[in-house]
């Protein structure tokens, strides 16, 4: 056969493999000229396809220097510059590909922890639905000459950016602005927190933000702000929580936690968690801050109360609380109120002393001051010349919709995006970006601390960086890794004594903190009274519209990611829907019931989405999720976008009117009952009865005489015997540790139609039981996972011993036995059992991400088989190894499973109870002899390895009803009372 030179196309690092002039001339080939030939092409072949590497030298976490060894894993860190703030990542490659995502421990802010969107980011990576080629143009070269026509030639130039633009990325915004004068810099951010950031800068006389401190917080009082959820914050916010929710269960009687109060309008994640929460309008904000800081001055709270219907106890008892506590108080506020709701905030903070105390000023916050939509429509309208959008999608999550509009007024629109999305398709050219894991980055997230992001992956796709297209359009150099690493050594690293190293040593870690002294910063009475001079709003409109983020899709950058689609609400427990929520009064008095379609209009703009009827909302009020709805893409389906809503750049509206649509929409919820049945699942107490008897929560078991079928079996022959702990008083419900188990344990998506049938795969989910006021019940999370139990009763049934019990007290999955007879699901009490009715790794994974994302420590389960929770086997099996190359017993903390990584609330520990007695006890061993400690269906008698600690709450005397008594648990249907469906 002939033989041909290397194509000349070829990519620029594809590597030249020689090849012998003896072979190449040759007219016949001999056996060992062939056999060289052969693997000559296979070298070539690898190293065309199957390089993934960076071409630019990356720092390993740990090895130094990196010598990847086949199958052994590097951990890299990098920041996450693709969310709402750069958090700090710790990212594990196999082989070169990145199959795990953690918290970078390092940085200060999330201290090792994740989101379920960091988490679900890896899907991202490998998704071949993303945007991989430019559209518009037949190459980057021809993009490129396009746009430095238009450039040069413009008159007016919009550029639109994200919030979370890090310092290299704004340097060169400036560069481009700097080369061409008429350029603008129009930061958008959906659910960008303008109002707060702007009533702040004219309290306090500069840019800056006040950061909370709910650890150091004894009382919390939060007006309509979701920090445990949906808050761009809420990893750090969530670890401050727990930390004041923690309990010392060697000293029951002197136990103490904060309290948290909540008012709002739609039922949140931080709702759910209020000690004692208050349902208004969303009207009513600014006149309950401004009565609560007359309160305090000596006003009469309950003179307020009983006008507008309130509870007067509770105000009275939130009243004596917040003066009690002084300086560890704290009153948050949801950054979408209007400017006076912070000015009246501040002034409470400021009275009550938590400034610099539970508040602490940053004068450089890490998102910038968002643009108002009102002055992006304005300088669109004026018309421009060309319209640059980074990373943004302002064609579909513009406030009231339209953007299509002002975007045709460009005489050339450009899209940066990762996915090919409505903005993307509206512009003339779509240029394909980078993945956070493919890019070179940096981030400033708090005054004093610098992060780095590098790549861990050669970009799978003909895309590039965004960072890059700015260098180039500037006329600068596209090497953004040498750019960060000059400016580095120029400001961050001055002055070291080596500056390579430093620099290496600044990639290893991630991240850099520099002592910096805080700026002296106070408020302006005369600023808090002018804001507060602006007239009031109605406070009596017959129906408010609440709009949030999405738990999961965020304001709908998260849109496309399946993982994000599926996991289930932690509030509603909907799965690839969002629905506008109603109290049981509003929908009886609208007559309507769960998934009737219902349609609202703002503004003269309408939506129309089915109805969940779900208790706890506020009476006179409809919440509905921004984030879903997207119209271009495989997950365009899911859901309805609500943006057409927010008109004015608000999230919050009021005045609007609902019409009953035809039909109805089929909303789908992973949890059909939210009742405990008389059975003591969710343990919980208040922290006056638990001081009062430390033995409460014991007295609520259900422990009958133990009755065996067989021998216990001796643990303590075995040098360890595995479980796990997990405090329900320090987990909030946000689901980071269920997307970590999806990534750890190749656990596929199913899509709607099976969820709605039942058949989720999710092996760790986060149960949900209601209880008290039906119309404002108390809520309690409580995750469950396979309980390892020791009497496993699914052991018992199976007819090819697939599921047995392991010498350490694990309950182990043969898959390769299992032949599907699912006898184990139906012996299962907990139902944690999961079972693949399909191959659905075949049917919902296409392209790269079936082979690459796969951890390969985990088999990959086909149609057929059973599978749950191994309590990750596979990091006990890899501890092991290294103790036994070290020659010693597995440290307690060595392993730790992909949920307890993941979990932001430090609640769920794992570990080894075959604790030798002459060392330290283990930490599960320490919880399971807590007074709270307690596990699930015990009266069962199968013996779980998984304990429960007790939730407890934390109410004011004489304002509650006694907290999730199991007895008096009431039946919380999935869909509550409405009208009678016909």
């Amino acid at each position: 056969m002939p033989l041909h030179d290397h194509d000349h196309d070829s990519p620029p690092d594809r590597p030249e493999v020689p090849v012998r002039d003896d072979v190449r001339s040759a007219p016949t080939l001999k056996r060992r000229d062939l056999l060289t030939l052969m693997g000559a092409s296979l070298a070539l072949g690898a190293g065309a396809g199957c390089v993934r590497k960076p071409p630019r030298k990356i720092v390993s976490r740990t090895s130094a220097p990196e010598f990847q060894k086949p199958g052994e894993a590097l951990h890299y860190a990098s920041s996450w510059t693709d969310g709402p703030f750069p958090f700090g990542l710790l990212i594990k490659t196999v082989d070169g590909r990145p199959i795990k995502i953690e918290g970078n421990p390092d940085h200060p802010v999330n201290q090792g922890s994740s989101s379920a969107q960091m988490q679900a980011s890896l899907l991202s990576l490998y998704d071949p639905q993303r945007l991989q080629q430019p559209r518009g143009a037949s190459s980057w070269t021809e993009a490129d000459k396009r746009i430095k026509a238009a450039l040069k030639d413009a008159r007016s130039i919009a550029l639109m950016t994200r919030a979370s633009i890090g310092p290299t990325e704004q340097f060169l915004v400036a560069e481009l602005m700097a080369r061409y004068p008429s350029c603008q810099h129009l930061v958008y951010e959906p659910l960008a927190d303008t109002n707060r950031r702007s009533a702040w800068r004219k309290l306090f006389g500069r840019d800056g933000e006040w950061l909370p401190r709910f650890d150091k917080a004894s009382v919390i009082l939060s007006i309509a702000d979701d920090f445990l959820g949906s808050d761009s914050l809420s990893l750090e916010a969530i670890r401050h929580f727990s930390r004041g929710r923690k309990i010392d269960d060697a000293n029951p009687a002197g136990a103490t936690m904060s309290r948290l109060y909540v008012a709002e309008s739609a039922l949140s994640l931080t709702g759910t968690n209020a000690d004692r929460r208050l349902r208004i309008s969303p009207a009513m904000a600014r006149p309950l801050a401004e009565a609560l800081l007359a309160a305090l001055d000596g006003g009469d709270i309950a003179a307020f109360a009983q006008e507008h219907s309130l509870d007067v106890d509770l105000l009275k008892a939130l009243v004596a609380d917040l003066r009690a506590a002084k300086d560890k108080a704290l009153v948050v506020a949801s950054g979408q109120l209007p400017e006076a709701v912070h000015a009246a905030v501040a002034l409470l903070n400021e009275r009550l002393g938590a400034l610099g105390h539970t508040l602490v000023f940053n004068p450089y916050p890490a998102l910038q001051a968002a643009t108002e939509p009102a002055r992006i429509a304005k300088t669109l309208e004026a018309g421009v010349d060309v319209l640059i959008c980074l990373g943004v999608n302002p064609v579909y999550d513009w406030p009231g919709g339209g953007f299509d509009k002002l975007l045709s007024r460009a005489k050339l629109s450009v899209a940066h995006a990762l996915y090919p999305n409505e903005t993307a398709a509206a512009c003339s050219l779509a240029l394909p970006s980078h993945h956070n894991l493919e890019s070179w980055n940096d981030a400033h997230p708090r005054s004093g601390v610098w992060s780095l992001c590098q790549p861990v992956i050669r970009p799978l796709f003909n895309s590039r960086q965004e960072a890059s297209s700015l260098a180039i359009w500037a006329g600068s150099s596209p090497d953004i890794a040498e750019l960060i690493e000059q400016r580095w050594r120029q400001s961050q690293l001055a002055g070291a004594a080596h500056p390579t190293l430093a620099w290496q040593d600044a990639l290893r870690s991630g991240v850099l903190e520099k002592a910096v002294s805080a700026p002296s910063v106070s408020l302006s009475r005369e600023a808090a009274t002018a804001l507060l001079t602006v007239e009031r709003g109605k406070t009596n409109a017959a129906l408010s519209l609440v709009l949030t983020a999405h738990h999961g899709a965020y304001d709908g950058r998260f849109g496309a990611n399946s993982w994000l689609l599926e996991l289930p609400d932690p509030v509603t427990k909907l799965v690839w829907d969002n629905a506008l929520q109603l109290s049981p009064k509003t929908a009886r008095e609208l007559g309507v019931a769960s998934e009737d379609m219902l349609s609202v209009t703002v503004a003269g703009r309408s939506v129309t989405a089915p109805v969940q009827v779900l208790p706890g909302t506020a009476d006179g009020v409809a919440a509905l999720s921004l984030g879903m709805g997207r119209k271009v893409g495989d997950n365009s389906s899911a859901g309805v976008n609500a943006y057409p809503l927010a008109v004015g750049g608000k999230s919050i509206q009021t005045e609007l009117t609902t019409t009953t649509a035809a039909g109805t929409h089929k909303l789908v919820s992973t949890q059909k009952t939210f009742s405990m049945h008389d059975r003591p699942i969710a343990l919980a107490a208040t922290l006056e009865q638990y001081r009062s008897d430390a033995k409460v929560v014991q007295k609520k078991r259900h422990r009958p005489a133990k009755l065996r079928l067989y021998e216990p079996y001796d643990y303590s022959k075995q040098p360890n015997k595995w479980e796990m702990a997990i405090d329900l008083n320090r987990c909030v419900g946000c689901n980071a540790c269920v997307v970590a188990c999806q990534a750890e344990n190749n656990i596929p998506v199913v899509g709607k139609e099976e969820c709605a049938n039942g058949r989720e795969m999710h092996w760790l989910r986060i149960d949900q039981y209601r209880d008290g006021d039906p119309s404002d019940p108390a809520v309690h999370h409580q995750p469950m996972l396979c309980q390892q139990c020791d009497n496993a009763p699914c052991e018992n049934v199976c007819p090819v011993g697939a599921t047995s019990h392991s010498p350490e007290g694990l309950n182990d999955m043969v898959y390769n036995r299992c032949i599907g007879t699912r006898y184990c699901a139906n012996n299962c009490p907990y139902k944690v059992r999961r079972f693949n009715f399909f191959d659905f790794q075949e049917r919902n994974s296409t392209g790269p991400e079936r082979s690459l994302m796969h951890n390969p420590n985990v088999t990959v389960r086909s149609i057929g088989v059973m599978e749950k929770c191994t309590f990750c086997v596979q990091r006990i099996n890899g501890a092991k190894f290294d103790a036994a190359n070290k020659d010693e017993p597995i440290a307690d903390g060595a392993v730790v499973t992909a949920c307890e990584q993941a979990c932001p609330a430090q609640a769920i520990v794992f570990g080894s109870t075959n604790t030798p007695r002459d060392q330290i006890p283990s930490r599960v061993s320490e919880l399971k002899r807590s007074a709270r400690r307690y596990q699930v269906l015990e009266e069962t008698l199968v013996e779980p390895n998984v304990s429960y600690l007790a939730k407890l709450r934390n109410p004011p005397e004489h304002t509650s009803q006694p907290p999730s008594d199991h007895k008096t648990s009431l039946l919380m249907p999935t869909e509550p009372v409405g009208r009678a469906k016909q």
